[in-house]
């Protein structure tokens, strides 16, 4: 179980008495007191036993405390702030809440969460307002339902405030979730717009995984005495994750992914740093959008392909999914097993969210990143990650050149130099080293018989080598029998066996501790 501590340096009035029940509680029952809620918590969602944010900040909440908790991904954060606001919409201590998220697919996430607590009565009623949808067309939302929870993204809650359209004055609760994303995105001036517009005497609470300059300028200017708690260190993955960095040279990595997909009885998110990296990956792990089991999401799709595909990753209809960090924090799904860095991210933090994918309430999880052994900045990237998390550094993984990238004629990148097909003189050059090549080179023996051939050879003075004339005459071979012959035009096969043979030993590896 996580521990519970409160950040060092805080001033004396930032550490008045603690609310009760601070250590983690055996059951909800134990924070809340409003059966309906406490009914649709375990019979609806599935949860009983509280996680350590949750048991930590219910109490402070219901005591109207304004807080701000270090939670990372995956911690509970969500039911630790609604199931308060829920139980005080029930008990009229406010009249309507707003939480502000970074992305719509959060926000569309929380409402789900909201709408499955609420779930059963009419009297209190959650709207995502988010951008991508005509304005107009929210706001006929907004007035047929009159909700009292707001879920929204900065930017939109900016329209609608501009319009004149939300009533500002009854929002007594504001949450500020992912904080620290929101940040990251460009959106604390809108944050802070938007702070300064609602009531100056509501509660305000603030849920970050870390607390840069500018979140600690917002906590700081907008939240009153804060309570403020600290879920394990910031800048740490959850600890029933396990990390792994895979050295993996880039022209075998989509091979070893291949391997690692298909071997595992496993739900997982493939991250890539841009779209078109994106794109090309997933076209060659899934055949070309043949493989309906693999998905794919970044922000070049529009706001319903987007919903769509999160929509099939929950419902298991698609099993990996391949994606950008627009997904890192906008994705709360609960049955991820692993996550794959296929591209590391940029820092620190983004791997702390991508990681936080899997192993959500508690449940285990694996984050593994492919790194390049000859790549010199890739591997100084994942040390300086592994100095703050746990992780180990698998070396001793090293392809064959077989099955690793044989097929990335679609990304010139991942392909390195090649020799041309259409050179012929390099082609003639060369001794066969095998049957099958020297199958071949009969197949060309008997084009050179083609008068108009034999011309452009005397033009250059490159005629048939002796050799060629005795291949020539010999029957062709078929190419199984001369792979029948010769150990040696197995070569090809062997190489993409000894990589499948590496990647399964690497993968028992890396999962051994959870068969």
């Amino acid at each position: 179980m996580s521990n519970i501590s409160e950040p060092q340096g805080l001033e004396p009035q930032d550490t008045q008495k603690k609310p009760e029940n601070l250590e983690p509680s055996k059951k909800f029952k134990d924070l809340l007191q409003n059966e309906f809620l406490l009914t649709n918590l375990k019979e609806k969602m599935g949860f009983e036993i509280p996680t350590p944010i949750q048991a930590a900040v219910m109490p402070a909440i219901l005591e109207g405390r304004d807080v701000y908790a270090g939670a990372r991904t995956g911690s509970g954060k969500t039911i630790a702030f609604l199931g308060p606001i829920a139980q005080m919409l029930f008990e009229k201590k406010i009249r309507r809440a707003l939480v502000l998220s970074p992305t719509r697919e959060l926000a569309l996430q929380i409402d789900d969460e909201a709408m499955k607590l609420l779930d059963g009565q009419t009297e209190h009623v959650s709207i995502p307002l988010y951008g991508g949808v005509p304005l107009d067309q929210q706001l006929r939302a907004m007035n047929a339902h009159k909700p009292t929870l707001y879920i929204a993204t900065p930017g939109r809650m900016i329209d609608f405030i501009g319009e004149g359209c939300i009533s500002l004055g009854e929002i007594d609760l504001c949450v500020l979730d992912e904080a620290d994303r929101m940040c990251d995105m460009g959106f604390a001036p809108q944050v802070t717009e938007i702070l300064n517009t609602l009531p100056g005497c509501r509660q305000t609470l603030m849920f970050s995984a870390t607390l840069p300059k500018e979140v600690n300028q917002i906590m700081s200017t907008f939240l009153k005495n804060p309570y403020e708690i600290q879920v394990d260190s910031p800048n740490t993955s959850s600890s029933t994750i396990e990390h792994r960095a895979i050295f993996v040279n880039r022209r075998e990595k989509v091979g070893f992914l291949r391997s690692l997909l298909r071997d595992q009885k496993s739900t997982s998110i493939i991250f890539c740093r841009t779209r078109k990296g994106a794109d090309n990956l997933f076209e060659r792990v899934s055949e070309r959008g043949r493989n309906s089991a693999i998905g794919i999401l970044h922000a070049g799709f529009s706001m319903g392909e987007r919903e769509r595909t999160i929509r099939q990753f929950k419902e298991g209809r698609i099993q990996h999914l391949i994606a950008t960090d627009v997904a890192s924090r906008g994705l709360d799904v609960d049955h991820v097993t692993q996550v794959v860095h296929f591209e590391l991210p940029e820092s620190l933090d983004d791997y702390i969210h991508r990681a936080g994918r899997s192993g959500r309430a508690g449940r285990a999880g694996l984050s593994i990143a492919l790194v390049d052994p000859e790549n010199s900045m890739q591997e100084r990237q994942i040390e300086a990650i592994a100095e703050k998390i746990k992780i180990e550094l698998v070396r001793d993984f090293s392809g064959t050149g077989g099955e690793g990238d044989r097929d990335s004629r679609s990304s010139s990148s991942d392909a390195g130099p090649r020799r041309s097909r259409g050179s012929r003189n390099s082609r003639n050059n060369r001794r066969p080293s095998s049957n099958r090549e020297r199958s071949g080179s009969e197949s060309r023996g008997e084009q050179n018989r083609n008068p108009r051939r034999s011309r452009s050879r005397k033009r250059t003075g490159d005629g048939p080598r002796p050799s060629d004339q005795k291949r020539s005459s010999e029957p062709r071979k078929s190419s199984r029998e001369a792979s029948k012959r010769s150990p040696q035009a197995q070569k090809p096969a062997k190489a993409k066996s000894g990589l499948l043979k590496k990647a399964s030993k690497m993968i028992g590896r890396v999962f051994g501790k959870k068969k």
